[in-house]
């Protein structure tokens, strides 16, 4: 075959292929007689009167109702199409054909024409109407109009609500009600959710009748229930008013109408699931029912967790709290209450407690092994075994030991401009006891008022007290070998939903160099400020975390967390007391200078939804660190740094700061100074979903740190004049895979500006301003 043949049978080839293509573009080709294209929701017109947050409220349900998704919606919107209709294409290409690859196209890529008579428009704008009449506008209309397109197979709604005039609460009264209920709720007037003069709404009808319901449960009704009361409403004695009534049914049964008592409490503690149980012990009202010579679990603790005793109301609240509080200790397989009368007369105030428990196995093995890409680009592999002992000294403690090791080999990243490699290896012994409940030792009076103190608070869950040991040794090869021991005592409160107090009286660390070398002591040599933190020192330290998550029911939810940590006040006290001045450096503990330091750092998160599968989440971190008195600077582990998987994430771990600083004569070891006394980090991220589980990610980053004494970092003490400059920014896309227990994610960022440059756009070639990262769980 000659070339002009080959050319002519192309020719005709791409002709055949643009004719198919044409043929194929056509989105209205299988558009039935007598029915059109549905192409999406023009505006819809709204008339009021008044625009306020009930009026808003409304709108986005009738919205809600009048939604609908044309071929191609972009986001789910109703009103924006995307220009490329490829799934219509596929369908109206493939559709009426019985071969396999016809069937797998329209099944693979196919979208099936969404048509006018489908989205009924007529139904939708009465259920519209209801949603009117729901929220008070009681002569609300809805109408609609089919707007013609160009292409007469293809046609928009639009929708016209008129909402009228606005109904009002008159008058609310409750009738019909047992007088110990009617008094209840007389006191409890002030957190009713309607009163005079607030718009009706279906649906505050209905968190009323709730509320009411849970009142009565948590004061003793312990079989009442929200439907035993209905409403009245009378909406025309008053033009423009609503009279309601809540009136407790005819058919309420009698014990539904007084109140109910804790009687005894019964507690079958099984250590399998049906094992008969031989033995029991009884205290006053409380029996423990067990399998063998004595209880497996001690009287005390469940009673710390439970919240209903003999002899007090029945609350519903409580019951829940208690169930809460014995699944949370992690001891149990199975937590089961039931509730009985005393007798069966049908006068009886008093509910006998079944408390029915599954201890879970009481030993886990387990193993983590692991190879990991961290985000200062060091790989290898790493391991943990641990076992953890449930219950280890029949009072609810979780005993865990662990050993770990890992080893590491650090491979060049371009835009540090380094090819070096730097291999280390870390291994040590974790031991932690977790105690449920407040244990204060050596002052049994103190104890008391301290426990007697929360109580009255009140727990919303069960405190509890940890105890930690570690020991590691850390090796960097060819600069030092160091131990670090390690402890803590900590108490963990929680006083409700929403707060969590986490105070730690006792910790400390103890860190020492048990070897180093010539080309480690030559780069402290030439940094003094990396000499003084790293040495050796003795870290006792106080610590208070307080941290607020707003409720689940928030659309938009609210984390905030604020810790405050001091090192070495304490000591330094009692050295003036022994006659040595406050100022005075390098006093001595157990032959290791002690820190010296005051510490703060807040960090919020704010998130809003957008769509039901997209949201905005914004992250701010704040934190100071002031050394004073025993120490010219921090410890080297307790100063802040910026840059990495979870932070900017335009740069690797310790790459960016303090302020302008950058020692590019010795980037292989730059990391080692890069920390600050002043930490200021940004982050904002786009999480839309994309598909199924699959959720992607854009995000801008920004911040930086700071040394608040001077030392020999050029460019790296905090100036205010020099804020906006110095601070690093970077932005980025990534992808998340959220398997609800697990998020795996990737993220690929672009830095925008270094500090330590002139201009905005400074990080040089492109790529060498690019960092990947690999992480579990969300940034922030």
């Amino acid at each position: 075959m000659t070339y002009t043949h080959i050319l002519r049978s192309a020719k005709t080839l791409v002709l055949a292929l643009i004719t198919l293509l044409i043929t194929a573009c056509s989105t209205t080709k299988s558009i039935p007689d007598g029915d059109q294209l549905f192409t999406g929701l023009a505006k819809t017109d709204y008339i009021a009167s008044v625009h306020d947050t009930h009026f808003t409220s409304t709108q986005a349900e009738i919205d809600a109702a009048l939604a609908t998704a044309p071929n191609g919606a972009l986001f789910g919107s109703s009103s924006v199409r995307s220009p490329f209709q490829v799934g219509l294409w596929v369908w109206n290409a493939f559709v009426g054909s019985d071969d396999a690859f016809s069937k797998w196209m329209l099944s693979s890529f196919g979208s099936r024409p969404v048509l006018l008579s489908w989205v009924n428009p007529a139904l939708r704008a009465s259920v519209a109407q209801e949603v009117l009449r729901a929220h008070g506008y009681f002569h609300g209309k809805v109408s609609y109009d089919i707007l013609q397109q160009h292409n007469p197979k293809k046609a928009k709604i639009k929708y016209t609500v008129d909402m009228g005039p606005l109904w009002t609460v008159d008058s609310l009264s409750y009738l019909g009600f047992p007088p110990q209920a009617d008094s209840l709720m007389v006191s409890a007037m002030g957190d009713a959710k309607i009163r005079r003069g607030d718009a009706f709404d279906v649906n505050t009808l209905d968190a009323e009748r709730r509320r009411v319901s849970t009142l009565l449960r948590n004061n003793g009704f312990f079989y009442y229930q929200p439907s035993y009361a209905s409403w009245l409403i009378d909406s025309i004695s008053r033009p423009g008013k609503v009279l309601l009534r809540l009136q407790l049914a005819e058919q309420t049964p009698s014990v539904a109408e007084r109140k109910w008592t804790i009687g005894k409490i019964n507690i079958d503690l099984h250590k399998s699931y049906g094992d008969s149980l031989t033995n029991s012990e009884t205290r006053r009202d409380i029996t423990m029912h067990y399998n063998g010579k004595h209880s497996p679990l001690r009287v005390p603790v469940i009673l710390s967790s439970n919240r209903l005793f003999p002899g007090h109301p029945y609350s519903y609240a409580e019951y829940q709290a208690g169930i809460s509080n014995l699944s949370s200790t992690g001891l149990f397989s199975t937590v089961d209450v039931n509730f009985s009368p005393r007798d069966t007369t049908g006068l009886a105030d008093t509910l006998d407690m079944h408390m029915n428990l599954v201890f879970d196995k009481p030993y886990d093995i387990y193993f983590e092994g692991n190879v990991t890409g961290k985000t200062n680009n060091r790989f290898g592999p790493g391991a943990v075994l641990g076992v953890t002992r449930r219950n280890a000294f029949r009072g609810g403690e979780l005993l865990d030991l662990k050993v770990k090791g890992n080893y590491e080999w650090q491979t060049a990243h371009h835009g540090e401009g380094s090819s070096s490699k730097f291999n280390s290896y870390e291994y040590g012994i974790d031991a932690s006891l977790q105690l449920p409940r407040l244990v204060v030792p050596y002052a049994s009076f103190f104890r008391k008022k301290l426990i007697n103190h929360f109580r009255r608070i009140g727990f919303f869950s069960t405190p509890s007290t940890t105890l930690k040991f570690s020991t590691d040794i850390l090796n960097r090869a060819g600069f030092f070998k160091r131990r670090i021991v390690s402890g803590e005592w900590t108490y963990d409160l929680q006083t409700s939903p929403t707060s969590k107090h986490q105070f730690t009286p006792l910790s400390f660390s103890y860190e020492y160099m048990k070897r180093r070398t010539a080309a480690f002591d030559s780069v402290l040599t030439a940094n003094p400020y990396l000499a003084y933190t790293m040495r050796d020192q003795f870290i006792p330290k106080m610590q208070y975390v307080y941290t607020y998550t707003s409720p689940k029911t928030f659309r938009n939810p609210l984390w905030w967390q604020t810790t405050v940590s001091e090192s070495g006040n304490i000591l330094s006290l009692g050295e003036m007391a022994a006659g040595n001045k406050w100022s005075q450096k390098n006093k001595e503990l157990f032959k290791n200078p002690y820190a010296q330091f005051f510490k703060l750092e807040t960090e919020l998160v704010k998130t809003w939804q957008l769509t039901e599968h997209s949201s905005l989440v914004a992250h701010g971190d704040l934190g100071m660190l002031w050394a004073y008195g025993n120490s010219g600077e921090a410890p080297y582990s307790e100063q802040f740094y910026v840059g990495g998987a979870n932070s900017i994430r335009a740069f690797t771990v310790r790459s960016i700061g303090p302020g302008s600083y950058h020692n590019a004569e010795s980037a292989t070891n730059n990391y080692l100074d890069q920390t600050g006394d002043l930490k200021l980090l940004g982050n904002l991220e786009y999480r839309p979903r994309l598909f199924g589980n699959l959720y992607g990610a854009m995000f801008l980053d920004a911040g930086n740190v700071w040394s608040l004494h001077k030392d020999d970092r050029s460019g790296g003490h905090f100036e205010p004049k020099n804020l906006l400059k110095e601070i690093a920014l970077g932005t980025g896309v990534g992808l998340r895979y959220d398997m609800d227990f697990l998020v795996i994610r990737v993220d690929w960022g672009v830095g925008l500006h270094v500090p330590y440059k002139s201009g905005f756009y400074n990080v040089g070639s492109f790529r060498d301003s690019q960092s990947l990262h690999f992480a579990i769980g969300y940034p922030f």
